[in-house]
C-alpha cells in the first residue's frame, strides 16, 4: 500500500465499468512486435464509430496486445484513448492508442500501442515497450483536478513509420482525476526522430487507470 493512503471505491468502480469493456487490465509485460494481425474482437477491439481500419497480419508494427477483461491484483495501470492529440498535428485525422501493464516495486512494463491517420498517407503504428523506473505520484493536482499520476519509461520496440525507428525511447505520463470527474490526460514523449509522437491527450475519449490491488491509487 502506498503509505496507508485511502482509495475511492466510487472512482475504482466507475474506472472499472469503463475500462473493463474497453480494454482491461492485464499485468503485462513487454511483448514483442510478431507481425500476428490483431485481435480486435472482446474487451480490447476499438470503437465501432472510429471507423478504423484492422491493422494488417503483414504490417511490422500491428499491435500485441490481447483481449482482456481482468484486474489484476497489485499496482496496475491501464488507457485506451480515441481521437486525434489535443495539441496541433496538422495531417493527423483520428489516433487510437491503447496500453496496460504494471508500476509494481518502482518498476514499470507493460505495452502500449498507437495508430495515426494520416491525410493522404498510410496509418502510421508504433508499439512501445514499457520499462525502467515507474514513478508513482498520488494526490497531485492537474488542469485544477486532483488525482493520481504515473511517469513510465518507453522504447519504441516496433514501428512502420522510417522517421521513427525500433530502439528511439521516450517517456509516457499519465494521469488518472479522482471522483467522477474525469479529467484525465496522457503526455508521449521521445528523443530523435519520433518526437514528431510528442502527442498531448485529454477530453472524454481518454480513460486513464492508475491502481493498486483494484483500486484507484488515492
Amino acid at each position: 500500500m502506498l503509505g496507508g493512503l485511502s482509495t475511492s471505491p466510487t472512482r475504482t468502480l466507475r474506472r472499472v465499468l469503463v475500462l473493463g469493456v474497453s480494454i482491461g487490465l492485464a499485468a503485462a509485460g513487454p511483448a514483442p512486435a510478431s507481425g500476428r494481425a490483431v485481435d480486435r474482437g472482446g474487451a480490447s477491439a476499438r470503437p465501432a464509430s472510429a471507423g478504423r481500419t484492422r491493422i494488417a497480419s503483414a504490417d511490422p508494427a500491428a499491435c500485441p496486445l490481447k483481449a482482456s477483461a481482468t484486474v489484476p491484483s497489485g499496482e496496475a495501470w491501464a488507457f485506451t484513448q480515441t481521437g486525434a492529440p489535443t495539441t496541433p498535428h496538422p495531417g493527423i485525422t483520428s489516433s487510437y492508442t491503447h496500453g496496460r501493464g504494471t508500476w509494481s516495486n518502482g518498476r514499470g512494463r507493460g505495452t502500449i500501442c498507437n495508430e495515426d491517420s494520416v491525410t493522404g498517407h498510410a496509418s502510421h503504428n508504433l508499439v512501445l515497450a514499457v520499462g525502467g523506473a515507474a514513478r508513482i505520484s498520488p494526490r497531485i493536482t492537474r488542469l485544477g483536478h486532483l488525482g493520481a499520476g504515473l511517469v513510465l519509461e518507453v522504447t519504441v520496440s516496433a514501428s512502420d513509420d522510417e522517421s521513427c525507428p525500433s530502439g528511439a525511447r521516450g517517456t509516457v505520463t499519465l494521469f488518472a482525476s479522482y471522483y467522477q470527474e474525469h479529467h484525465d490526460s496522457l503526455q508521449l514523449h521521445f528523443t530523435g526522430g519520433c518526437s514528431a509522437y510528442d502527442y498531448t491527450y485529454g477530453g472524454s475519449q481518454l480513460h486513464v487507470l492508475i491502481a493498486e490491488d483494484g483500486r484507484q491509487v488515492n
